[in-house]
């Protein structure tokens, strides 16, 4: 099923302070058979209409039965993805995406950055009209193919939707250690971009076990947790097994493999801040000119002076408009994709 299905029913719109799905990347929902973004009655339905058959086998049998009964049931009302305040998200399980859209402006206060508290920055956080798209299954590799260190610009997406960027400012200096922020840690690049460099302090807090909750992804799929490990010990001061590898992250039963990031504020030792390299292969379509379309040219595309990055955004959601860009097409690029003919 392709998204522009998904699209004729609910844009799966992003609720904060739910429980999210079962996948280890809390990406996703093995149950979210309609692939709306939750677990609901209409999943029950579809299990009981494929009842039987090899349709909607999530346990790997062949067949669809008790198994996937009893997990739509374990999973029913859950939301199957956590960013929240303006984000919207679409889940394309087939083509393995998450495609998520905000303006990147924060939800909490950003600024002043007049000199007013100590910081000054002569730029102003302006809306962007962010389209990312984030793996739902991460392909770990000691080879992502790009280097993270050296990628200027957006390297992650927070779940408020503001960007997340490697350690160093465009002077590659370490931002952290030497930049002033504001109170939540971010700042505005030339172009209008809010981003961090380092934890939020909305990140700061732990769930239920002490472990920090969950912050955001990087454009490899792989989550990014707080800086707490336990209470009131940092996961960077872990040892052992559970000590945290050069990508600043570590594995546990509960979340899989993830990153922990920190702030200046809590430990000046913390660097690299967030992440010290990409853990999995990172789509590359975040990236500043995108990921040039998809193989074979977009006559569709290039007729109408679509953007290399918009049309590969759009091409996810509809493949039929890379080659044949309709009025329908040129919606979702306004409403998904940042735009359209430059």
């Amino acid at each position: 099923m392709h998204l522009m299905t998904a699209l004729t029913g609910a844009a799966v719109m992003a609720m904060a302070g739910v429980t999210m799905g079962d996948s280890l990347t809390r990406l996703g929902c093995d149950s979210d058979i309609t692939t709306d973004g939750q677990v609901d009655v209409n999943d029950v339905l579809d299990i009981v209409g494929a009842w039987g058959t090899d349709a909607h086998d999530t346990d790997g049998d062949g067949v669809c039965g008790v198994n996937e009964l009893l997990q739509v049931l374990q999973e029913f009302g859950q939301s199957c993805q956590p960013f929240f305040g303006n984000m919207t998200v679409l889940l394309d399980y087939d083509q393995g995406i998450a495609l998520v859209a905000g303006t990147g402006l924060a939800n909490h206060p950003m600024g002043p950055f007049d000199g007013s508290t100590g910081c000054f920055n002569p730029n102003t956080p302006t809306a962007q009209g962010d389209v990312w798209q984030i793996p739902l299954n991460p392909v770990r590799t000691n080879n992502p193919g790009t280097v993270l260190f050296d990628t200027l610009g957006p390297v992650g997406v927070s779940l408020n939707g503001v960007a997340i960027y490697n350690p160093y400012d465009g002077g590659g200096v370490d931002a952290p250690s030497t930049i002033c922020m504001d109170d939540f840690n971010g700042h505005p690049s030339p172009d209008g971009r809010y981003h961090y460099h380092q934890a939020s302090p909305w990140a700061y807090p732990a769930d239920s076990g002490g472990h920090s909750v969950l912050m955001g992804y990087l454009f490899d799929g792989i989550p990014i947790y707080g800086p707490y490990e336990s209470p009131g010990v940092f996961a960077k001061d872990v040892s052992g097994e559970m000590a945290l590898d050069d990508c600043n992250g570590h594995e546990d039963p509960i979340r899989g493999y993830h990153y922990h990031a920190i702030s200046f504020d809590l430990d000046q030792g913390g660097f690299p801040w967030i992440a010290g390299c990409f853990a999995a292969v990172p789509d590359t379509s975040n990236f500043a000119g995108g990921g040039g379309g998809p193989p074979g040219g977009c006559n569709g595309c290039a007729q109408n002076m679509i953007p290399p990055p918009v049309c590969n955004c759009v091409e996810m959601i509809e493949p039929s408009c890379c080659m044949n860009w309709t009025p329908a097409c040129q919606d979702l690029a306004n409403q998904f994709c940042n735009g359209g003919p430059p």
